[in-house]
């Protein structure tokens, strides 16, 4: 008998920018138990145990201050019905307007927002779509804005991302953004999801 290996779905980000939607999709559910609060990670997380086998996870991103939600388990199929159930009864942030939101904005602050939240929404695994809007980030005149891009790879998590992150900690314009970049640069490193 094979088992497979724990396996996240791509985070939904919350329209709402609080704990309330999520945690009443879950009691409607009757998921038992209380939340449990962990910021180990630096985020701040609520999980409920879906049964056994799943658990849905909201967290609340410290450096952004958004909110996403995703399940986590080994029974693909049903984390994917989850999903979507949680897509349709939850009110989130669509793939498309996660694309599109970072061409939209022209304030620094709003336009770093959507990066992160393009960021956190990306799916688990590279996807194409994703890499223009980031891109658009990374070259935006703003330094900010450029910071705010190099951060967003480290939710991305996708080892294609790093030789972006690592030209950028290594000849942006700017010091700070260098330093940024930087940072996630060790992240990729530490993960094993870098080519050095």
């Amino acid at each position: 008998m094979t088992t497979e290996a724990p396996t996240r779905t791509r985070r939904l980000v919350l329209k709402q920018r609080d704990w309330a939607a999520a945690e009443a999709f879950a009691e409607r559910h009757g998921w038992p138990g209380q939340p449990t609060d962990d910021s180990g990670t630096g985020r701040k997380s609520r999980v409920w145990p879906v049964d056994e086998d799943i658990h849905f996870q909201v967290t609340r991103d410290r450096d952004s201050g958004e909110f996403s939600c995703f399940f986590f388990g080994t029974d693909r199929e049903r984390l994917g019905r989850l999903l979507g159930e949680a897509e349709h009864a939850l009110d989130t942030w669509s793939l498309a307007e996660l694309r599109e939101a970072p061409y939209q904005e022209s304030n620094p602050r709003r336009l770093a927002q959507s990066l992160f939240r393009l960021g956190l929404g990306a799916p688990p695994v590279h996807t194409p779509e994703f890499m223009p809007p980031l891109a658009h980030g990374l070259a935006n005149e703003h330094p900010m804005v450029r910071a705010a891009a190099a951060r967003t790879t480290a939710y991305m998590e996708w080892p294609e991302l790093f030789p972006l992150v690592r030209v950028t900690a290594e000849s942006d314009a700017d010091a700070r953004v260098r330093a940024e970049a930087e940072k996630i640069v060790h992240v990729y490193r530490r993960a094993g999801l870098s080519d050095a």
